[in-house]
């Protein structure tokens, strides 16, 4: 990674080098279509060889509140190419023919074109008229076939207002000589929701439609774009259901990596094993998940100060389309393998503070041509960084990491409470609890298990460390997050009042707190805040303040967030 005053520069001058491959790949496609239609003019067509014509059509999807009609135009090209049309001497094609023809893709494209409900299932559609006004009476010549289309007004009837809606093509088929690509403009009751999609054969796009507030026509661009950006917040950064995504933290303890992955893309990668084509089961999901374990395992390098190290798997889940699947770690169920994602979670973990981190990432298909990355850097806002079959390597480099590499444990300073030998008063008592408590907390920083027993015993009595460390470390995990134990952001004091007459030696106190702590997976960070009410019952010993008994009382959650790190 680039870091520094050059940091702009060079994202502007990637960025234009991303954009010229992409531009030459396509223009690259262009040229063979070309010469394989100049190959079409010369010899004479066989219908086993163009079995599967090499489609570049445009749909518009419109969800209504009980249909969703489609609009798919096909270029005369792909008729051509598909049916045995033939030019005359004057390099024309004539107009029966491609209408004719028109009628006989009407099985192809009812075929191909597929849409599927928010369950998985396939909406039944129909073809209720085709257009071919735009074929000329005299014909269309050969340099025009790629300009004129034909257009299928389509009808599929749905039970209910969808809540989703996916849609996928299939034109092209297995022996495709080039890849079909469909344009899918998405409207809801006639309204653009966003911005056309091209999908790949066998690609799917799913959106999502908000029923309680229909949308109404954006009155311009920088509108239809606000939409975007708040449906993006709602969809916690997820701004496509069938989009790869990759999250790459670096933090005190180690370097995660978090992979969001469409199945049917994984699915080029391994094949995960299922009775039915279109749906994976509870049980095949936890077959695939020592598959999935063991692939992610291999390959992709990561090194941190050096030291090559291998990756932890401490998540594989298969999430449906519900944002709130991954956002709240919903229980596994039936996902449409069409619809469905597999999210992957693998550490990294640093015996040292990370002040070098070299990853490399090797693994792409059709479908990952590129990964794109949201590294997050310890607290720092995000960046993008591209991984590519020709830029495989990502790096960084702390610039205020010092030369020598300490332990984690040298990061952290907790705060000694001494005892002066004098009885404390009520509001000294209510200072001592409190830093005690926040020392209780702050050892959870430590790295490892035995470090966070050297740390508490600064301010927990022996006989009471076994049991504060179980309650403590159970109260920060998130149940909701699957366990993951969360980072402890803030101790806040509330109240406090003696339980008993305090002595030069100890008090009991009846003390209040709050901890608000928070997780951050898939690129977005779950905040809770808890209160707790207890009785701490402190002594003094060898010339220090420490809890020797700690007798919860009562417990509550008093907030939950979840928001995108700025």
């Amino acid at each position: 990674m680039v870091t520094g005053d050059n940091h702009e520069r060079h994202e502007m001058t990637r960025k234009k080098q991303h954009r010229f491959r992409v531009v030459s790949c396509f223009s690259w496609l262009l040229f063979l279509r070309a010469l394989l239609l100049l190959f079409c003019g010369i010899v004479a067509r066989d219908s086993s060889v163009f079995a599967h014509p090499i489609s570049l059509t445009e749909s518009v999807v419109d969800v209504q509140s009980d249909r969703v009609n489609v609009e798919l135009k096909v270029l005369v090209e792909d008729l051509v190419l598909y049916y045995p049309v033939s030019a005359d001497e004057r390099d024309v094609y004539p107009a029966e023919a491609l209408r004719k023809a028109s009628q006989s893709h009407r099985e192809f494209v009812l075929a191909g074109l597929k849409l599927l409900n928010e369950q998985g299932d396939q909406l039944s559609g129909e073809i209720v008229e085709v257009d071919v006004s735009r074929i000329s009476s005299q014909g269309v010549a050969l340099t025009d076939i790629k300009q004129i289309s034909v257009t299928y007004s389509l009808r599929f009837s749905t039970e209910e207002k969808p809540g989703f809606l996916t849609v996928s093509q299939t034109f092209g088929g297995e022996k495709a000589i080039l890849p079909a690509m469909m344009d899918c403009q998405v409207k809801q009751l006639g309204v653009v929701l966003d911005v056309s999609q091209p999908l790949l054969s066998g690609q799917s796009l799913t959106t999502r439609f908000d029923w309680t507030k229909p949308p109404t026509p954006p009155k311009n661009w920088r509108e239809l774009q606000q939409r975007r950006s708040e449906r993006l917040k709602q969809q916690l950064g997820i701004a496509s259901y069938s989009g790869l995504y990759s999250f790459f933290y670096i933090t005190p303890q180690e370097v995660r990596h978090e992979i969001l992955i469409p199945l049917l893309t994984l699915d080029e990668w391994i094949s995960i094993k299922r009775a039915d084509r279109e749906f994976l089961d509870v049980p095949e999901q936890q077959a695939a998940t020592k598959q999935v374990a063991d692939f992610f395992r291999k390959g992709n390098p990561v090194l941190i100060n050096g030291v090559v190290v291998r990756p932890v798997v401490t998540r594989v889940n298969f999430f449906g389309l519900d944002i709130r699947d991954f956002a709240m770690n919903a229980e596994p169920r039936r996902v449409s393998v069409a619809q469905a994602r597999v999210g992957i979670m693998l550490s990294y973990p640093s015996e040292s503070r990370p002040t070098k981190v070299v990853a490399t990432w090797e693994t792409f298909n059709k479908y990952a041509p590129f990964l794109k990355s949201i590294v997050y850097e310890f607290d720092k806002a995000p960046v993008e960084h591209f991984f590519r079959p020709d830029e495989r390597i990502f790096q960084w480099s702390s610039e205020s990491a010092s030369s020598e590499v300490g332990s984690l444990s040298d990061q952290i300073q907790l705060a000694s409470v001494k005892s002066n030998g004098r009885r404390p008063a009520a509001a000294d008592a209510k200072q001592i609890s409190s830093a005690l408590i926040k020392n209780v907390y702050q050892a959870f920083d430590f790295h490892g298990e035995k470090e966070t027993y050297d740390a508490l015993e600064t301010a927990v009595e022996g006989s009471l460390l076994r049991t504060l460390y179980l309650q403590i470390r159970r109260s920060l995990l998130m149940a909701e997050q699957g366990g993951a134990r969360s980072r402890v952001l803030d101790v806040k004091p509330v109240s406090g009042r003696f339980a008993g007459e305090p002595t030069a030696t100890g008090f009991d106190m009846e003390y209040r707190w709050r901890v608000v702590g928070s997780v951050e997976h898939w690129g977005h960070i779950h905040t809770r805040e808890h209160e707790y009410l207890a009785t701490l019952s402190v002594q003094a010993t060898g010339g220090q303040w420490k809890l020797h008994a700690v007798k919860f009382l009562s417990q509550k959650r008093v907030g939950f967030e979840t928001r995108l790190r700025q």
